[in-house]
């Protein structure tokens, strides 16, 4: 399967890396490079992430990936592609990510 981000995903992962590299480069770098490849995991396991409960009331069946505790990937499959709509921190208010998808 195809992975494609979603250009509110890819504003977030960089807002991400840009936070972290003010605090720590070689921890922004890690955590940057671990969400890209385990995003890049998603084309041969599609169904490896969990149906998101905060959001499984919206149309689409999104899924989630945890990376480092912290970060969470979130997309959805659609026939031959999937798309990653966001990458959010987990240590934010949980209700955030509702408004973070239908904004997407």
């Amino acid at each position: 399967m195809k992975v494609l981000w979603t250009k509110s995903a890819e504003n977030q992962l960089d807002d991400i890396y840009d936070y972290l590299q003010i605090l720590n480069t070689l921890a922004a770098v890690e955590i940057y490079n671990d969400i890209v490849d385990e995003s890049a995991l998603l084309a041969h396991f599609p169904f490896m992430g969990v149906i998101e409960p905060l959001i499984s009331d919206l149309s689409e069946e999104y899924r989630s990936v945890i990376v480092r505790r912290n970060y969470k990937i979130v997309y959805f499959i659609d026939k031959t592609t999937i798309y990653i709509v966001a990458i959010f921190d987990c240590r934010q208010n949980p209700e955030k990510l509702e408004s973070i998808i239908k904004n997407n």
